[in-house]
């Protein structure tokens, strides 16, 4: 059977070795359709299973290999486009298999206290206009080393901003840049955490550009603090935020009544920024979004052009796309594909695990996207074509006798394949019901891949009966 997604990262020649990437094609899709990082339970038979553990600690099946395959994708997707490389961090827990994954194979301390895992910090491609998630254009999984001197012991405000680990939002900008040189323009989105004057260096006006939210209350040139500096400012335009609860917190949904202010500025460079060749200070863009009386505050630094109100409500826009990212890390997690349950016994396996569960999480935020906005990705992206026949066979028997539940996209488009998916999932389909979730599409992909392997399998045998 050939490989479940068009978008599949291309491992030929990663690995050096054309059996390993064979196999990994295969855990990969076999990720996908089992929906879990069980090696055990997304294996056929005890040898295919024997086989994918000595895939994961083969040394020649190397983390950088992985991650080389995946941001390539992204790179031949970029050209001509303006995207968001939008980074976050996020860590896995494995304190509860402590006693079982081997010591120093690729797990340490994590930021809580004791804790066993590894850190994974990545950048996710998002087409600005669009929306469409193109794919990943840096990808790194560390550990903490277990017993190594703390942040004082070590000197660590004294160090060059490279020996620190929150080098990782330069690193991660500088390489997305020269990865994805063919796009148009590129904007680097990061939250608070990525507040260091060094990321705003990486910029290149016009074709590198960063969107982050503000973290510290700088020194800006006019010789007072960032904050006070834009409470002394009025009000410039005012808007309704729709605020969705959280049924966990307790919180309803509401109609934020929001102010939006912005103004040119120069932010000092502060005594920690170690890089001489950075400037004594630097040209940015504030943008402030603030709800009159409540708690929500945003304050943005960007090097885009804002002048006007457009302007200050696309950096605003551009700056919500987080969401797909952390989508993602859900997806990883307890919601898709559980990695910090997986068994594998070496760190080292448990993060190669990780990052091909990377793509087949993307494949899922796509088709939320897709169902979400008009301006969807195209389905070639995603299916291919022999994929899409076997959808138009599942829509015909999914579809019911009344106009309500008929598919009610176009054919052979994104969200029309997202409608059968989610469909196969256990969605009801009907306007009324909220779009489908990530669960429920993963599920849906599940079903509708041991479909198609069955579908193709009998159009393989028909064909060579035909030709006999």
């Amino acid at each position: 059977m050939k490989d479940p997604i068009n978008s599949n990262p291309d491992f030929k020649g990663a690995f050096g070795d054309k059996r390993i990437e064979k196999r990994a094609g295969q855990v990969l899709n076999k990720l996908i359709v089992g929906r879990n990082s069980s090696l055990r339970q997304i294996s056929e038979d005890e040898s295919e299973q024997r086989s994918f553990y000595r895939l994961f600690n083969n040394e020649s099946f190397s983390e950088q290999g992985i991650q080389e395959s995946i941001v390539k994708r992204s790179q031949k997707l970029c050209t001509g486009r303006h995207v968001l490389c939008i980074q976050d961090t996020t860590e896995f827990n494995f304190s509860g298999q402590q006693g079982r994954v081997k010591e120093k194979s690729g797990l340490g301390t994590t930021t809580r206290e004791g804790a066993l895992g590894f850190m994974l910090h990545c950048s996710l491609v998002v087409d600005a206009e669009r929306k469409h998630a193109i794919g990943y254009s840096y990808i790194k999984a560390w550990e903490r080393e277990q017993g190594a001197p703390n942040r004082r012991e070590r000197g660590y405000q004294q160090l060059p901003i490279e020996q620190k680990e929150s080098y990782k939002w330069i690193a991660a900008a500088r390489e997305s840049g020269e990865l994805l040189k063919q796009a148009n323009m590129i904007t680097i989105i990061a939250d608070r955490e990525s507040d260091i004057y060094d990321l705003f260096g990486v910029a290149e006006k016009g074709k590198v550009e960063v969107l982050i939210r503000s973290n510290h209350d700088r020194n800006i040139s006019c010789g007072t603090k960032l904050r006070n500096y834009l409470d002394e400012l009025p009000v410039m335009y005012n808007y309704d935020l729709a605020v969705t609860g959280d049924i966990r917190k307790g919180s309803k949904s509401r109609i934020a009544k929001m102010g939006l202010k912005w103004t040119k500025t120069e932010i000092m460079k502060p005594i920690s920024c170690k890089n001489d060749s950075l400037p004594a200070a630097m040209e940015v863009y504030v943008v402030e979004a603030r709800e009159h009386n409540k708690g929500i505050y945003w304050r943005i630094l960007t090097t885009h052009e804002v002048k006007t109100t457009e302007q200050a409500m696309q950096a605003i826009s551009w700056y919500k796309q987080r969401w797909h990212i952390e989508q993602v890390f859900r997806l990883l997690k307890t919601e898709g594909f559980r990695i910090e349950r997986s068994q594998l016994e070496q760190g080292w396996a448990i993060r190669k695990l990780t990052l091909l569960a990377m793509m087949a999480t993307l494949r899922i935020l796509q088709m939320m996207l897709a169902y979400s906005d008009d301006n969807e990705q195209p389905i070639d992206e995603v299916f291919d074509h022999q994929e899409q026949a076997c959808l138009i066979v599942m829509n015909k028997k999914l579809e019911g006798e009344t106009d309500k539940l008929k598919n009610p996209s176009p054919a052979n488009t994104l969200k029309w394949a997202t409608w059968v998916i989610a469909r196969m999932g256990g969605w009801k389909g009907y306007a009324s019901q909220r779009k489908p979730g990530p669960i429920v599409l993963q599920k849906g992909l599940v079903k509708f891949y041991n479909v198609y392997e069955g579908w193709s399998l009998l159009l393989n045998y028909q064909k060579n009966v035909y030709t006999q």
